[in-house]
């Protein structure tokens, strides 16, 4: 009779987030201690960052106006991210939330200024039209069998070249709603309106994502699709719908980006919103509930990035450290993961 000793496994998502299988037994107070660094670590050096920027510009950084100015610039990027989150936390990208904010920012501006609608109208087209494509994107991933990555890579092209097309690569300043516009630059209570908005939004894809049946469907799916299908849960439809959510999240988005900036320019935006979405979602997965997508964690990880770099604009970093930020943003953040659930397996 021969006896064989198992080796820890560990079970990786298509979205990047490596899942433990088997974990190795470790000591309570190094697991404790490790639990902590997960889940409040991004937390304390948020803190150690402000403190460090706030006393080396204390009269530019640590100041109502910047902390203004980065909540109102990050605001349409947090819908994004979480636009973001939602397809990820079934283990699929969607790399068009950029694209499709784009398109709905133009169209919605083309509507109002060349058609004459009324903003309600414009933002009602926009906010269908990002369902569709999130609609065509679960299909492509579910019914085609194409990744999700490539095939929102493919879209998000696509629509690029529409939008060039649409705008006939002409920005539109004019003949926006000025309701809109003042909106957008306004405030409430000295809070910009558009991170109210953002806010309020994060609230309810928080609460979605955490106390509703479908919310906990997607994080099954996540964790493993052939097991959630033994459990009853219809993966391709789950799949589709988080598509769908996150075409029109970014629909709005597209809105709020118009708001934001009072024209429509195509390609003005492009990997600049993107990445520090991508970097916001990475990071939220190594905090508050680790190794998994989050929206407090996600919210996090932004304002960690863009106090950063506002921080090292203040003390005179050149224009190109905005990238660097975000790009080793992402990097760190996806290796932190993986790292952490190395440790939890014993590995």
């Amino acid at each position: 009779m021969s006896t064989s000793t198992s080796s820890p496994e560990q079970e990786t998502t298509p979205a990047g987030i490596d899942r433990p299988v088997s974990p190795i037994p470790r000591s309570p107070n190094s697991s404790r201690l490790l639990d902590l660094g997960e889940r409040f670590g991004l937390i304390a050096l948020l803190v150690a960052i402000v403190i460090g920027f706030s006393l080396a510009q204390p009269e530019t950084f640590a100041t109502a106006a910047n902390w203004r100015t980065i909540i109102s610039s990050q605001s349409v990027i947090i819908v994004l991210a979480l636009a973001l989150m939602v397809p990820l936390l079934s283990g699929n990208f969607d790399l068009s939330v950029e694209s499709v904010a784009g398109l709905a920012s133009m169209v919605a501006a083309g509507l109002m200024a060349r058609d004459g609608l009324p903003l309600a109208v414009a933002c009602v087209f926009v906010f269908g039209l990002g369902i569709v494509i999130g609609l065509a994107n679960g299909l492509l991933v579910t019914k085609f069998g194409l990744n999700g990555l490539i095939a929102t890579l493919g879209s998000a092209t696509i629509i690029d070249g529409l939008v060039s097309w649409y705008s006939d690569n002409t920005s539109i300043s004019s003949g926006i709603s000025r309701g809109l516009v003042r909106f957008g630059t306004g405030t409430v209570l000295g809070v910009p309106s558009l991170a109210i908005v953002a806010a309020l939004i994060a609230v309810v894809v928080g609460y979605v994502v955490t106390q509703t049946p479908f919310g906990r469907r997607l994080v099954s799916i996540g964790s493993s699709g052939p097991a959630a299908e033994l459990v009853g849960i219809r993966v391709d439809r789950m799949v589709v719908t988080s598509y769908v959510v996150s075409g029109g999240m970014s629909g709005l988005a597209g809105v709020l980006l118009l708001a934001q900036q009072g024209s429509a320019s195509p390609g003005s935006n492009g990997i600049a919103i993107l990445l520090p979405a991508l970097a916001a979602v990475y990071l939220g997965a190594s905090t508050w509930t680790p190794g998994q997508f989050n929206v407090v964690g996600t919210v996090l990880g932004l304002i960690l990035v863009a106090v950063t770099v506002s921080g090292l604009t203040l003390t005179g970093a050149a224009s190109w450290v905005n990238s660097v930020c975000y790009g080793c943003a992402l990097i760190l953040a996806v290796g932190a993961s993986a790292w952490f659930r190395k440790k939890r397996s014993g590995a």
